[in-house]
């Protein structure tokens, strides 16, 4: 697990992109989610450890960002 970043927090070890099931840190991942145009789970989590909706889009977060995640 040395290819993992210092400042990962991702908790799904059994995703395939999970950076400890491959050697190419989040790069898989991130690509993954700027294709289905949604913001990695990390980011999330940043913000709010208890976010658990399982929506992940740009608009998802932004409600997050401003407080306002019921919506």
């Amino acid at each position: 697990m040395d290819h993992l970043s210092e400042f990962c927090t991702c908790r799904d070890t059994a995703c395939p992109l999970h950076p400890s099931r491959h050697g190419k840190g989040c790069a898989p991942c991130i690509n993954k989610n700027l294709k289905a145009k949604e913001i990695p789970s990390c980011f999330f989590r940043l913000l709010d450890s208890g976010y658990s909706k399982g929506e992940y889009s740009f608009e998802a977060f932004a409600r997050l960002v401003l407080g306002d995640p019921q919506k």
